[in-house]
């Protein structure tokens, strides 16, 4: 990138950056909340912001792509009701409870979900939820010799399998080259697949 390029991004960031922020309203009861928000801009734009909130928090959560020994993909087929299949097959993934690291939730979440535990993990990428309306972080973590130890232990109405697949096999299904019944719908998944991809393929 040229120089300036640069300049002129950075001005424009530095233009749009929070000046301050004041709670207007905050209204929490059950799982969804909504906080909003009075902004002003640095170049004394204001405006209202809306704010989900999960739990009383920001609703940060971790994805987990665990791989065998045997260099196999660990996927859960998981209930979805909001999506058009109403099924989708996904990563393991799940909220970081209060008190807890996004790290300690992988590796919790992975056992509950699966019933696997690795002999190592390590965090691939992270994002946010959707920045428009949430401060959500999602983690993404690489666990790696995955080894099934136990049955899991879903919490609360959860409803789902866990099934080994190849590489391969999870690219026909992004492709559409097998009718599974349903899709890999979520985006969490998706992006935590192409970010292990292109790190594969020493693009990124």
């Amino acid at each position: 990138m040229n120089s300036d390029k640069l300049r002129k991004i950075k001005k424009i960031v530095s233009s749009l950056q929070v000046a301050n922020t004041e709670l207007i309203s905050n209204y929490e009861e059950g799982y969804l909340g909504k906080k909003v928000y009075d902004v002003t801009l640095n170049d004394g734009s204001r405006r209202k912001l809306e704010q989900i909130t999960k739990h009383k928090g920001n609703g940060d959560a971790v994805v987990i792509i665990p791989i065998t020994i045997e260099d196999n993909f660990v996927m859960i087929i998981e209930s979805r009701p909001n999506t058009k299949s109403t099924v989708a097959l996904e990563f393991p993934a799940g909220m970081v409870d209060e008190g807890e690291s996004a790290y300690e939730a992988a590796k919790r979440e992975l056992l509950e979900e699966t019933g696997y535990v690795p002999q190592d993990m390590y965090e691939l990428e992270w994002h946010y939820q959707d920045q428009g309306c949430s401060r959500a972080i999602i983690r993404t973590y690489v666990a790696l010799g995955c080894k099934k130890v136990k049955d899991k232990e879903l919490s609360g109405n959860e409803r789902l399998e866990y099934i080994e697949m190849s590489y391969d096999e999870i690219l026909e299904v992004l492709n559409n080259k097998v009718d599974i019944g349903t899709e890999i719908n979520d985006a969490n998944t998706k992006i935590a697949f192409m970010e292990y991809t292109l790190r594969k393929k020493g693009i990124l």
